[in-house]
């Protein structure tokens, strides 16, 4: 059979045979992929008498505005880059929980001159082409001053005026393009942890390069002491490397000086005191054996320790931090939206939105916002997240069930009697937190025998000193 249709170069070449001579497609038992998406289009979808062909409604949609705003390109440079992976599609929703009060009070960050800027994760970025079109968003969408999309994290940065565009009205822009998007939260914790490595990571790139060089110096030094070295090159090679030294011990050693302040002021014996103790004193004495030039310097042992320190402690905190995410995890269990119940229909809202009383509706696949009774409907819930059990239990009206579990057959509606932190997933994941804060039996002998080890270190120092 024959299918008479005009040509669209970029699916058609890859799947049917064309004629030279006349706009007849020959199938060859291969399927006809989507100008979208490039997934396969059902046979009761194709349209013979179309130049383009679409999956679903979403698709068609998508195109129509990527082609509409100008934004055509993307589907060039996706081709170019090759990639099998496609966005995803759109859900449809409408977003309106996005411009809730208590959403902008959780998530959006308020800027000078009435802007506004917001977190966003998007579902489906995969390649460069994805990143080409978020950010050409502004473009197309008035009220929208800039979209910072960073690829690893598929977390974007957007700017943009509430009064004349809707946060919602953003969302589904960017849903109806095949990027779902979704609220990052814990933001303000990791942006936290992610600026204070980055300052430690300096601090660490600072004091390796100069230990490098103090340690070159040395080696100098070293080198003429036993074939002998002219008095002014070794007294040029002794200054630099005290000038070398004042950086790495005024400003990269600088945590440890500011710990054995705090121990000092607090009475409490820990390692930032010897270590600053030892930092100081190697520094002073080869400062002094220079203006007096007489005896050894130690600055490379010095800006040495100083780097494998900080070193060891940007290790340590790498550490704490991967045992410290439970809180994290309460979020990936909840989801960030609920359909409040309310006299005149059904809403999405944030969950931070819901309280004792306010009544939800948990659709098939959807997962419980927060603790309450059921008031409304029977199903089946896979409660696996709280008990373990992978077998699902049936609940009907008066049942009580817990945020974090998953509905799977029917729709309910649950009156909330708790919600956030206050559910028993949220009490769960806040013991998992104090847990992973609280010392072992063993850490707090330690640090008990680590004071009288810091006093007893320092006391045999003195003592050395004096005889």
């Amino acid at each position: 059979m024959k299918v008479e249709c005009r040509v669209n170069q970029r699916w058609s070449s890859r799947h049917l045979k064309f004629s030279r001579h006349s706009a007849t497609l020959l199938p060859v038992n291969e399927t006809i992929l989507c100008d979208h998406c490039g997934l396969p289009v059902p046979a009761g979808l194709v349209d013979a008498e179309a130049e383009l062909q679409f999956c679903c409604s979403g698709c068609r949609l998508a195109y129509q505005i990527i082609h509409d705003h100008g934004l055509g390109g993307f589907y060039g440079l996706r081709e170019r880059l090759d990639q099998e992976a496609q966005p995803a599609k759109s859900s449809g929703r409408a977003f309106s929980d996005f411009d809730d009060p208590a959403f902008f009070a959780r998530y959006v960050t308020g800027l000078p001159d009435g802007l506004a800027t917001v977190e966003l994760y998007l579902e489906g970025i995969h390649c460069a082409a994805c990143v080409w079109l978020v950010e050409r968003i502004p473009v197309a969408l008035p009220g929208v001053v800039e979209i910072r999309l960073d690829f690893g994290r598929a977390l974007a940065i957007v700017t943009w005026d509430p009064a004349e565009v809707p946060l919602s009205t953003i969302a589904r822009f960017l849903d109806g393009i095949g990027y779902q998007p979704h609220p990052f939260r814990g933001s303000s914790t990791r942006d936290l942890a992610r600026q204070e490595s980055r300052a430690l990571l300096i601090r660490i790139a600072v004091a390796g390069a100069l230990a490098g060089n103090v340690m070159l110096l040395a080696f100098a030094l070293y080198g003429g002491h036993f074939h002998g070295i002219s008095p002014e090159y070794r007294a040029v090679f002794r200054w630099l490397s005290l000038l070398l030294t004042l950086p790495s011990v005024g400003w990269c050693a600088r945590p440890f000086f500011r710990g054995a302040v705090g121990a000092l002021q607090t009475r409490t014996l820990h390692m930032d005191l010897p270590i600053a103790v030892g930092i100081l004193a190697g520094f002073l004495q080869g400062s002094f054996n220079i203006v007096f030039d007489r005896g050894e310097i130690y600055f490379e042992s010095v800006t040495a320790l100083i780097f494998l320190l900080l070193v060891g402690r940007y290790i340590q905190q790498n550490q704490q931090r991967a045992a410290a995410g439970a809180s994290e995890l309460l979020f990936s269990l909840s989801p960030s939206t609920a359909r409040l119940v309310e006299d005149d229909g059904v809403r999405e809202v944030p969950i931070e939105a819901l309280g004792k009383g306010s009544i939800i509706e948990v659709l098939a696949g959807d997962t419980v916002a927060g603790d309450g009774i059921v008031v409304r409907g029977r199903s089946s819930l896979d409660r696996s997240l709280l008990t373990g059990e992978s077998r699902p239990e049936n609940v009907t009206e008066g049942d009580k069930v817990h945020a974090g579990t998953i509905n799977l057959s029917a729709p309910l509606r649950i009156q909330i009697e708790e919600a956030g932190e206050e559910t028993r997933v949220g009490r769960l994941m806040r013991l998992v937190e104090d847990g992973a804060r609280r010392k072992a039996p063993i850490v707090r002998l330690a640090d008990r025998i680590s004071g009288w080890f810091v006093a007893s270190v320092i006391v045999l120092a003195v003592i050395k000193l004096l005889i």
